[in-house]
């Protein structure tokens, strides 16, 4: 929650704490964890340090994958239908402006 204020992003559902923090952590400690006989590759508690680094490419590929893809992904979606709506309806309220719902 401290990072959310720092960096002031809205994440209401907290995805990325969530999901992003999680499946990184998850994957990294799959370096650390990866037994041989399970799943073909050994890991640090086997003697494979190196898997670690592997895993942390493959994080860094997601990383650039979707941080580019959702960079192109948001400037289309500005250029067809806009990301904010106007300062008015925002001070009205979503609610009103975009649903028609007001409170009875």
């Amino acid at each position: 929650m401290a990072l959310k204020h720092r960096f002031k992003y809205d994440d209401t559902l907290d995805v990325f704490g969530i999901h992003g923090v999680g499946g990184l952590l998850g994957t990294l400690l799959a370096g650390v964890f990866a037994n041989a006989a399970i799943g073909g590759a050994a890991g640090a508690i086997e003697g494979n340090s190196g898997q670690i680094l592997i895993q942390l490419y493959g994080i860094a590929v997601v990383f650039v994958w979707t941080g580019g893809m959702t960079y192109v992904l948001l400037k289309v979606t500005d250029a067809l239908a806009g990301l904010r709506v106007s300062e008015r309806q925002e001070i009205e309220g979503l609610d009103i402006s975009q649903h028609g719902e007001a409170l009875q």
